[in-house]
């Protein structure tokens, strides 16, 4: 079980045993609704085998679920995903799991299927499995990955226990395995070989889901890879391909991106943003060089600023990266030359980059959990009991886990603070935000750049107004003398007074004739009216005006 609908694997597994001839459906969400979802099928009789998904955060809930399933239904439970292979045999103990499936899973559970379901082979021959004997843990041989990924079955709806998921959004894998070696990843220090699906395999994929649900609004998928930009001629052709199918049918996608190839080779943003990519995460992870080469990240903090700045210039209109807290070298140091660093490239940005602050989990296998002292830090808690995701488990010799969590909220809190600082003083263009907005009013939207308009009161009126053309800025209107000044934040609640012929509205000071204009602002009167009903020169009106214009206090109708 995971807590969100966009893991891969489990719905490629189900697509897979179909394929071979055997019912199977996957499940992701809570623990409670997993259980209950357990309970409902079981009692039923619809179930005659479990697996469960197990990484860094859940390995608790897997002991639970599958005693749980054991006890109570005596069902063949098998255990796969990421944390599979640091499983000790204190797990299998309290887990009570028949079988681990290590790495690749496919014909792993095929077999493994066959063996508890049909009785045909034995465990001692399956490859790429650990289970408990009288004897203790035993491991087999890992399995030879699989080289031919086009001869993999789709994922369609029939692979989902509850469908809807499959609705929100395709997630696709052009390939697997990494090449790259980041010290703190589990992919690169396990699945180094790298192998692709075929261009048209993926298109093939891709048609398919657009077919199916053409007419439905944003239509989005992501592409998971890992290494999705690795060879530029191949994401050429699976971006012509995409552009063709963009002929047809309305939508946009997500993908994962390596600075360093995007440095190198910049045209992939040209070939990315021209086949529909809205979001793209980069690998960013720190703010000077010296770090960035301890997790062997074979990048500098100019490439990424020149990556950042090229998505920007192309029209990407999201670039997401995170930075690390509490890895390799750590210091109070690296933690304020990171805070300078993502200050100067969202400034740099404009509005295009999200940045996301994460502290550093010690995942199994990789050498910064294996040598954790060649890089500076502490093991706290190898067994993630003390966090669900929200809790550093390392420290350093300076610094506690508690301080690590408080540099976090102080990092999160300087990022809010400079986004609102450059909506606030016009730093980001007014067609990239107006671009946040969805096409619906009032519709969800995750954008972190949009929920911080969202949070300013002031600005995201402003904005609305805009967007749905119930304004106008100065800028837009020929003849300004007729157009109609409109306050986008009542009075009511928001005007203060200082003394009888002073008020303060949003931190703007107004006397007299000022204040006089910003109460005649009521979208009734166009410049040229208040002007004559004041006794005042047009000019003046507009002096008055373009002040709290520049504060986003008021917009412009036509009528």
């Amino acid at each position: 079980m995971t807590n969100h609908g966009g893991f891969l694997g489990i719905y490629l597994l189900a697509a897979f045993v179909r394929q071979e001839g055997f019912e199977a459906k996957s499940f992701s969400g809570s623990l409670v609704q997993g259980l209950k979802k357990i309970d409902e099928l079981c009692t039923q009789k619809k179930i005659s085998m479990i697996g469960l998904y197990c990484d860094y955060e859940n390995v608790t809930e897997n002991i639970f679920l599958s005693s749980y399933i054991k006890e109570k239904y005596n069902l063949p439970v098998i255990v796969g995903g990421p944390q599979a292979t640091a499983l000790e045999e204190n797990f299998f103990i309290e887990s009570k799991c028949d079988a681990v499936v290590n790495y690749e899973g496919e014909l792993t559970v095929l077999e493994l299927m066959n063996f508890f379901l049909e009785d045909v082979g034995e465990l001692e021959n399956i490859l790429g499995i650990t289970y408990r004997t009288a004897d203790g843990l035993k491991k087999n041989l890992n399995r030879p990955l699989i080289q031919n990924l086009d001869a993999l079955p789709f994922i369609d709806e029939n692979c989902y226990l509850e469908p809807k998921y499959f609705y929100s959004g395709l997630s696709v894998l052009t390939g697997r395995g990494c090449p790259f070696h980041c010290a703190f990843c589990y992919e690169g220090s396990h699945t180094k070989q790298v192998r692709f699906r075929s261009v048209e395999n993926v298109l093939a994929e891709i048609e398919i889901y657009l077919k199916k649900y053409d007419g439905e609004e944003d239509l989005y998928f992501l592409f998971n890879d890992d290494t999705f930009t690795l060879s530029t001629e191949r994401l050429k052709n699976i971006c012509e391909g995409l552009a063709e199918l963009k002929k047809k049918y309305e939508f946009s996608f997500f993908c994962e991106g390596h600075v360093h190839t995007i440095y190198k080779n910049p045209e992939m943003i040209r070939y990315l943003f021209d086949a529909g990519c809205i979001r793209l995460q980069l690998g960013i992870e720190a703010g000077t060089e010296k770090i960035l080469n301890a997790y062997g990240k074979n990048t500098t903090p100019k490439e990424i600023f020149e990556v950042v700045k090229k998505c920007r210039d192309v029209g990407i209109r999201e670039v997401y990266g995170n930075i690390i807290l509490g890895g390799a070298y750590f210091s109070r140091e690296v933690f304020e030359a990171d805070k300078k660093f993502v200050r100067e490239l969202l400034k740099e940005s404009r509005g295009v980059l999200e940045i996301g602050v994460i502290t550093y989990w010690p995942l199994h296998g990789t050498p910064m959990t294996l040598h954790p002292e060649n890089f500076g830090i502490k093991i706290c808690d190898d067994e993630f009991i003390t966090s669900v995701g929200d809790f550093p488990q390392i420290e350093t010799a300076e610094i506690d886990r508690l301080e690590i969590l408080e540099m976090q909220a102080e990092f999160q809190k300087l990022i809010s603070k400079t986004m609102s600082e450059m909506l606030e003083n016009w730093e980001v263009p007014t067609e990239r935000i107006l671009s946040w907005f969805p096409k619906v009013r009032h519709s969800r939207h995750y954008g972190m750049w949009f929920n911080e308009l969202r949070q300013n009161e002031i600005l995201f009126s402003y904005y609305d107004m805009i967007k749905f053309e119930e304004g106008f800025h100065s800028t837009q209107i020929e003849n300004l003398s007729s157009a109609i000044p409109m306050r986008v934040a009542t009075l009511q609640k928001n005007l203060k007074r200082v003394d009888k012929t002073t008020a303060e509205f949003f931190g703007e000071v107004l006397h007299g004739k000022e204040l006089e204009i910003l109460l005649l602002t009521a979208g009734k009167l166009t410049v040229e009216e208040i002007a004559t009903r004041l006794e005042l020169k047009i000019p003046e009106v507009m002096k008055i005006l373009n002040r709290l214009e520049q504060k986003h206090l008021i917009i412009y109708s036509l009528h």
